[in-house]
């Protein structure tokens, strides 16, 4: 990430603080794993070119968190609480942590992965120390995103980024219509891809099987919205893009394994796996088997 698109932590004591973050970027999604495991008196700092969300665990014994045209939140126990920061708004804030460790989870999204027609993406509004449990788990999921980021394509952080930003608009708009603001839903698709637009879809992704194909790709085949064609492509073949790729470069695999004069690593590759611990470890997943199990039983 760029150092303007993270959070910045600035520590009153300058000596080191026993920080440690773990991070990882695709287009559409960065996301970091932030643990202080002795928290020191800080100032934090955001001001993003792509939306931000945070799942926060811990505590601080005083502070306050300001983020633009809401007032300031001096809550101390933020567990389990979520902040949302639209792109181009300004958060910061001050804390006086207690003893315990604080760590907080936050995914960059970025503005385009909600740009689909007759929605309020450009409308979007800060909340802080709000509680939604399905956010919540796609956070506590992210986490886990962060340590295989291998294991996830470029297609799914597409699609888990366009879903976060969809239930985060979602959530924004039953709240404003209960407040009598303003109404307003993101568009529905009715129906599935036609059929010949359905195969040229799965055909591109047969032919590009080794290759880290994007949304944005696969949507403009059939001219739609990456958002639109998601909810279109599970609508017509029953799983998301992500997972029919991983489900054909499986199939794919098989296939090849049957090739004795291939190796492991010569397989992953063939299907798009530049890792064979990665390949293997989706092989088994899929399949209950490892590749060299399943070439054994071929036998």
């Amino acid at each position: 990430m760029k150092l303007g698109d993270a959070v910045d932590l600035r520590y009153h004591d300058p000596l080191p603080s026993e920080t440690l973050r773990l991070d990882v970027r695709w287009d559409a999604l960065a996301a970091e794993h932030v643990v202080m495991l002795r928290p020191k008196p800080h100032n934090f700092v955001l001001h993003s070119s792509r939306h931000y969300i945070a799942l926060l665990n811990g505590c601080r014994e005083d502070g306050e968190t300001t983020a633009d045209g809401l007032p300031r939140s001096t809550l101390r126990d933020g567990r389990g609480k979520l902040i949302f920061i639209p792109a181009g708004c300004r958060l910061h804030g001050w804390a006086q942590p207690g003893a315990s460790p604080i760590a907080f989870t936050a995914a960059y999204l970025d503005p385009s992965a909600g740009s689909w027609p007759d929605t309020d993406a450009d409308r979007l509004v800060p909340m802080l120390h709000f509680e939604h449990p399905l956010l919540a788990q796609m956070m506590l999921h992210l986490d886990r995103i962060l340590t295989q980021p291998g294991m996830y394509s470029r297609v799914y952080a597409e699609a888990f980024a366009m879903v976060m930003l969809a239930e985060i608009m979602h959530s924004q708009a039953i709240g404003l219509s209960r407040g009598g603001s303003r109404t307003g839903r993101a568009s529905q698709v009715k129906g599935g891809l036609a059929g010949w637009r359905c195969r040229a879809v799965c055909d591109y992704i047969e032919e590009h099987l080794a290759q880290d194909v994007s949304l944005t790709e696969l949507a403009a085949i059939v001219e739609l919205s990456p958002y639109h064609f998601c909810r279109a492509f599970k609508e017509a073949v029953g799983e998301p893009p992500h997972r029919y790729q991983m489900r054909r470069r499986v199939e794919r695999a098989k296939g090849l394994l049957a090739n004795r004069s291939l190796s492991i690593a010569d397989v992953a590759a063939a299907v798009g796996y530049n890792s064979p611990s990665q390949f293997s470890a989706l092989f088994a997943r899929m399949t209950g088997l490892s590749p060299g199990t399943y070439r054994r039983k071929m036998i």
